[in-house]
């Protein structure tokens, strides 16, 4: 009984830190795109919501610099500073929303 309660505690452990990880590794942010007219979140590396972007375009509003296309943010603008923003090599994702890129 002592082996079967103790595998199931550890197993639900190892759950609960997977679940915990945070997105990005390395970055202060991700960001996600919702479809074509947003919103586009800003995440930070632990899935809380740090600033939403409704507008029809967000690449035009200041707060994103974007690519030729306008349909990915480059550099972010938050809180009167400047990060970079790369494709996310993860298959991260925050409250079900896929994170496009981060940034740093």
């Amino acid at each position: 009984m002592f082996t079967k309660t103790f595998f199931s505690t550890v197993a639900a452990a190892a759950l609960f830190v997977a679940s915990a990880s945070a997105i990005c590794p390395g970055y202060k942010y991700g960001i996600s795109q919702a479809g074509n007219n947003g919103p586009w979140q800003v995440f930070d590396d632990s899935c809380n919501v740090v600033h939403q972007v409704t507008a029809k375009n967000p690449c035009t509003v200041g707060v994103f610099d974007c690519n030729a296309a306008q349909t990915t943010p480059t550099k972010l603008h938050l809180n009167d500073h400047d990060y970079a923003c790369v494709p996310d090599s993860n298959p991260d994702s925050c409250n079900g929303q896929p994170i496009q890129v981060c940034c740093n």
